[in-house]
């Protein structure tokens, strides 16, 4: 007589009973959770800023805590988004290579890193500022590490919308101001 061990005779029970069969369909509801909203008052935000004209501001994500759709001419759109990370958050050439994937452009090494950025001070801050285009499709991002994280702040969209939105997104990160918790 052969003997069965439990687990096999465990998995063989589960298969017996997966594979019956019901002939009445079963549905089930799953609420929806609710979407993210901005917030209106609680506890003060550890980064403030003046949304430009024309901006409308989107609901934050569990990433973001800014975003905002940019209108251009022709009904062309730009994204615009503010992204704290912790620490360095994998590094600037990692970060720029990612973007330059998100525009179909190959990534550029650490020796041709330098040629590629444009060092800014919006509110006397030192940033980084990468500005790409290629297909049609354009990408500005401003990169200013602080304290024990990096902020992150990108327009991307269709070429003509975000290079003629430039000046506002510059703008834009003037208008930062950063609050201790």
């Amino acid at each position: 007589m052969r003997r069965i061990s439990i687990g096999t005779a465990l998995a063989l029970t589960i298969f017996v009973m997966g594979c019956r069969r019901d002939d009445e369909i079963q549905t089930y509801r799953v609420s929806k959770e609710a979407s993210p909203t901005m917030p209106s008052a609680g506890p003060p935000r550890e980064i403030t800023w003046t949304t430009p004209k024309g901006w409308k501001e989107q609901a934050p994500s569990s990433m973001r805590v800014g975003s905002f759709s940019v209108k251009g001419e022709n009904v062309q759109e730009a994204d615009v988004s503010v992204i704290p990370l912790s620490g360095e958050a994998g590094g600037e050439l990692a970060n720029i290579n990612r973007w330059r994937g998100q525009i179909d452009l190959e990534p550029l090494t650490e020796a041709e890193l330098p040629k590629h950025i444009e060092k800014i001070t919006p509110g006397g801050r030192p940033m980084h500022l990468v500005d790409m285009a290629n297909h049609g499709k354009r990408l500005i991002a401003a990169i200013y590490p602080q304290g024990p994280r990096s902020w992150f702040f990108k327009m991307l969209g269709e070429d003509t919308t975000v290079e003629a939105t430039k000046p506002t997104f510059l703008q834009f990160l003037n208008s930062l101001k950063f609050h201790e918790n």
